[in-house]
């Protein structure tokens, strides 16, 4: 009996839900998937838009709201206010089917107002109508006036034919310039501007070939689960005259680069002993000429990636300075000036450095190496600082022999005229080139190592001409081994050390070729 009770019951149920269908039937209404957006104007309450979209729902229509059309255009990268160009409007209906787009347009007067209401095929996106009801009841809306605009609508959309959407994408590819060759894989599908169907494959990119005659074909990635146009910029051919100009460089990579560099140096020597008076002293600020000399000759290969070549560095720098030491006890051999408590005795500081240079470019431009891009240098060479005092037999200088390996990176800063370059490079010392100072120190150099490190400005102001700011440190440090002879006595240091740094503003002029 329960049974019977519960079918009754479910029977009933359904009679509920289908009876507005037979009743809207037996009024002649068609039902229709309907997008319906807010009534323009009506911006207070949506009083009018909710009131007409629940009457066409009672007609029998599926009617959608504005927000659910906006989340369909943003689901389908549409405008969110698609329902005002026919051409959307049918676009979007292939991937969301609807019938019809009711849009309605508020228009209150002093004496009269209306609503305009503007009926779209969603298939085609045509207007089909434009409807006007006029408003006689203080510009309010009736129930007289919704069940006219139901009417007009249920009118209307009667008379709309669904079209059955095909299940094949189209895939559109145009280019600049047109007339290019389209090819996937092997396939050879034609030239652009080029329409291309096919069945959908959800979730799945390729990578298409778009070429043409005397340019570099360019890759295209295509997504082969949804209808898809793509504008695709062939580079221009760059003609031969700036090929060569692009082979010998830029200012990222000069042919050869020239500068002259006068630098304010500080020098800074300190040193200790187990016997012995150690030497200590920091000079005032002395000049320093330097010259730089770079030269790339040729890449390792025409095209290898971001590999760009060998080339070869040499810096050439001398200079005039007085070290200043304390007096010992020794000045009847020597021909320093006395300077108070301690003596002042003139010095010549010469360095030469020369290096391979193994450059890579970082950067590419319309698919080619770009010699105005950021630049990445390793180095490998020879150092050498020599520091010579040839009037005082008690202290004569210190030399240093050895090589370098460094780094150095190079990056435009805005223009590709202005560049900024900082490196660092360890210096590790095998010698003294001038024997008579290691035996004032002693008999070994047990351990002489440096390192290095530089920044600069470069601007280019004219064709090459450039002009360059930066600073520049170096520290040295020499362990000694044995015992040493430093005065006509023959004070005897042993373990002797020496800490050496020298840093220098660098202010240059120059000219690279490229």
């Amino acid at each position: 009996m329960n049974s019977l009770k519960k079918l009754a019951y479910a029977v009933f149920f359904v009679f509920l839900c289908i009876a507005p269908i037979f009743a809207n039937a037996q009024d002649g209404t068609v039902s229709r998937l309907l997008d319906v957006p807010n009534v323009e104007n009506d911006t207070s309450t949506l009083a009018m838009t909710l009131a007409i979209r629940d009457a066409l729902s009672e007609a029998g229509h599926i009617v959608f709201s504005e927000e659910e059309m906006v989340a369909a255009a943003q689901n389908y990268g549409f405008s969110n206010t698609y329902w005002l160009s026919e051409s959307d409007i049918a676009r979007i209906n292939e991937k969301v089917r609807h019938d019809a787009v009711v849009r309605l347009n508020y228009n209150k007067g002093a004496k009269k107002s209306s609503i305009i209401i503007y009926i779209n095929n969603a298939y085609t996106g045509e207007t089909m109508a434009e409807l006007e009801r006029s408003l006689k009841k203080k510009g309010k809306l009736t129930q007289d006036d919704i069940k006219a605009i139901v009417k007009g609508v249920n009118k209307i959309t009667a008379d709309i034919k669904p079209i059955e959407y095909s299940d094949e994408i189209t895939i559109t590819i145009t280019s600049t310039p047109s007339g290019a060759t389209v090819t996937r894989g092997m396939e050879m599908l034609g030239t652009t501007p080029l329409e291309y169907k096919m069945n959908p494959i959800q979730g799945v990119t390729e990578q298409w070939s778009i070429a043409y005659p005397d340019r570099d074909p360019v890759s295209q990635l295509i997504y082969l689960d949804k209808t898809n146009t793509y504008d695709v910029n062939i580079p221009s051919a760059i003609p031969k005259e700036e090929q060569t100009a692009k082979s010998k460089g830029g200012t990222g990579r000069p042919v050869f680069l020239l500068g002259f560099n006068p630098s304010p140096t500080i020098r800074k020597l300190d040193s200790k002993a187990q016997a012995g008076k150690p030497v200590a002293y920091t000079t005032q600020v002395f000049p320093v000429y330097s010259f730089d000399f770079d030269f790339f000759p040729f890449g390792l290969m025409s095209d290898p990636g971001y590999v760009q070549g060998l080339g070869l560095s040499f810096s050439f720098g001398f200079g005039l300075l007085d070290s200043k030491l304390a007096a010992n006890g020794d000045e009847t051999t020597h021909k320093c000036k006395a300077d108070g408590n301690a003596i002042s005795c003139e010095t010549t500081y010469i360095r030469f450095n020369a290096d391979i240079v193994y450059r890579l470019l970082m950067q590419k431009k319309e698919g080619k190496l770009n010699p105005d891009g950021l630049a990445l240098d390793f180095l490998v060479g020879f150092n050498l600082a020599k520091y010579t005092i040839n009037q005082n037999t008690t202290y004569v200088g210190h030399d240093y022999t050895g090589i370098r390996l460094g780094a150095r990176f190079s990056t435009p800063l805005g223009l590709r005229q202005l560049r900024l370059d900082f490196g660092a490079a360890a210096i590790i010392n095998f010698g003294q080139g001038d024997l008579s100072k290691l035996a004032k120190w002693g008999s070994i150099i047990e351990k002489s190592w440096g390192i290095n490190a530089s920044i600069h400005l470069l601007y280019d102001i004219w064709k090459g001409i450039f002009l360059r700011a930066g600073y520049s440190f170096t520290l040295l440090k020499d362990d000694f081994g044995g015992v040493g002879c430093l005065d006509s006595n023959c004070l005897l240091p042993r373990n002797a050390e020496s800490s050496d740094f020298y840093h220098e503003i660098q202010l240059g002029l120059g000219y690279m070729f490229y």
